[in-house]
């Protein structure tokens, strides 16, 4: 008895869930500083926050994050 196999390849994409929004959280990375930004959907925001933190202290350099949910779907 022979086994056949049959392929089928079908492509996807992904995009960010519609039913989701970005989370932006951002962090000082002057040694010993410790400030962050807590997790906000508003980007501008935590921009804006960044730059205050920059204008209080110096402090200008900063990891950024963004975080999405993510969903794959098959392409038609």
């Amino acid at each position: 008895m022979t086994v056949k196999a049959a392929l089928r390849f079908v492509t996807h994409r992904i995009t960010r869930h519609p039913d989701s929004e970005p989370t932006f959280t951002a962090r000082c990375l002057k040694p010993d500083c410790g400030w962050s930004v807590a997790p906000t959907s508003d980007g501008e925001r935590a921009d804006v926050d960044c730059m205050e933190h920059t204008g209080r202290t110096g402090h200008a350099i900063f990891a950024r994050t963004c975080e999405t949910v993510a969903v794959v779907v098959r392409d038609k």
